[in-house]
């Protein structure tokens, strides 16, 4: 039998060493494309930096990167008015999107009726990629955001919505919404816990990175209130 000759390897040489480079080459593919979630795409109002941020601390302890959109003062109309959003979702081509909307318009009275609309438009926008929503939480000093919150849960279901509105969150200040940078490890810690138990989202694990660890991930776009996203 005869064989070719490639430079210095026959064709024989060549097929032997194929045949082991395979199996390494699939397991490699594997492990890249096991189903878990590898990137996370975290958009939303003023309060999600801080948010994704220690999120993304938790990505380095468990193997998943956050990319990150901050529009401050953004409402859950104002993003599905983007025309932006969809460009952004193929762009960053995450395994999951997490959203914290909603403080904006937690005093709504109607949602069903102001908001069906726009969360349409957000959800043809995320097309099939799973996605969390963080409601917002309380507003000190500021009864209110029972409709919101109902409306919220009912439209997306109980595995992509997260409640925040009962949690004890230390705030910067007494009559300020957003929490402190305790207040928000405490917050995303508390969605940490949540997820294994209550949704089908497949992170590898998500092991606690620590007290107060916050790690700005490679993608962070911030935008002004008065900017366009």
């Amino acid at each position: 039998m005869r064989y070719l000759k490639f430079g210095n390897m026959s064709s024989f040489a060549l097929s032997i060493t194929l045949s082991l480079l395979i199996p390494f080459l699939a397991s490699a593919q594997k492990i890249e494309n096991d189903g878990h979630i590898r990137k996370v795409l975290f958009i939303g109002d003023s309060m999600t930096g801080w948010m994704a941020e220690r999120l993304n601390a938790y990505g380095e302890v468990n193997d998943f990167e956050v990319a990150t959109v901050v529009w401050d003062g953004s409402t859950i109309s104002k993003w599905a008015a983007s025309k932006r959003l969809s460009s952004i979702i193929k762009q960053q081509d995450p395994d999951v999107i997490f959203v914290s909307l909603g403080m904006n318009e937690l005093l709504e009275k109607n949602p069903s009726v102001r908001l069906a609309v726009a969360m349409e438009k957000i959800k043809h926008a995320f097309g099939d990629i799973p996605f969390l929503w963080i409601g917002p939480p309380s507003w000190p000093g500021k009864p209110g955001g029972e409709a919101l919150n109902a409306y919220l849960a009912k439209e997306l279901g109980e595995e992509q919505y997260f409640q925040s509105s009962s949690l004890l969150l230390q705030r910067q200040s007494k009559a300020n919404p957003h929490p402190s940078r305790a207040g928000i490890c405490a917050w995303i810690d508390a969605v940490a816990d949540w997820i294994p138990a209550h949704t089908q989202l497949r992170f590898q694990s998500l092991k606690d990175p620590g007290t107060s660890r916050m790690s700005r991930g490679k993608t962070f776009i911030y935008k002004r209130m008065r900017e366009t996203l």
